[in-house]
C-alpha cells in the first residue's frame, strides 16, 4: 500500500510539472564562451524550428536577441552544434560544472534570469545563459558574462 500511494504521489508531481520545448543552440565555427540569449525583443531574430525544436542561431557576439519568449518548464538538455545541425557537428552537453571535461569542449547549461528594465518599472528582461568549451574556459566566460549590463544589451 505504501509503494502504491508513493507511486501515485510520484506520478502527480511528475504529470503536474509544466514542459518546455527542447532546444538547439547552433553557434559560429569554433566559438567557445559564453552564449547570452534575450527573450521577446522585438528587434530580434524571428522565431524558428527545427520539428518540434527551437533553433537559436548565435551570432559571432555570443549574444543573441530573439523573438521567442521564455522557455519555462521542463525539458531535456539543450542540443549544442558548430555551425549547422549535422551529427559530425555536435557537442555533448553538461549542467553540472563538476561533470564537464578538463581537456573536451563541451556545451553547459547555465541559468535563466530575470532583471528588471528600471528601478521605477516592474517590467522584466528574461534571459538564459550557455556556455561553449572546456572546463577552464566555461568558467572563465561564466566571469565575462557577469560583467555584462543586460538590460543596455537589450535595448
Amino acid at each position: 500500500m505504501r509503494k502504491m500511494i508513493l507511486s501515485l504521489i510520484i506520478s502527480l508531481m511528475l504529470f503536474s510539472c509544466d514542459s518546455g520545448e527542447q532546444e538547439i543552440i547552433v553557434i559560429p565555427k569554433e566559438y567557445k564562451g559564453y552564449v547570452l540569449i534575450i527573450f521577446n525583443q522585438k528587434d530580434g531574430n524571428p522565431i524558428k524550428y527545427e520539428g518540434k525544436k527551437r533553433v537559436y542561431e548565435i551570432p559571432q557576439s555570443g549574444i543573441l536577441k530573439t523573438q521567442f519568449k521564455s522557455n519555462d518548464g521542463w525539458r531535456e538538455f539543450t542540443e549544442y552544434y558548430y555551425e549547422k545541425i549535422a551529427p559530425e557537428n555536435k557537442l555533448s552537453s553538461f549542467a553540472e560544472i563538476k561533470k564537464v571535461p578538463k581537456d573536451t569542449i563541451v556545451g553547459f547549461m547555465g541559468a535563466n534570469g530575470t532583471v528588471k528594465k528600471s528601478a521605477e518599472s516592474e517590467e522584466r528582461i528574461e534571459f538564459v545563459e550557455f556556455y561553449i568549451g572546456t572546463k577552464s574556459q566555461i568558467e572563465q566566460a561564466q566571469q565575462e558574462l557577469e560583467k555584462l549590463d543586460i538590460v543596455k544589451l537589450a535595448q
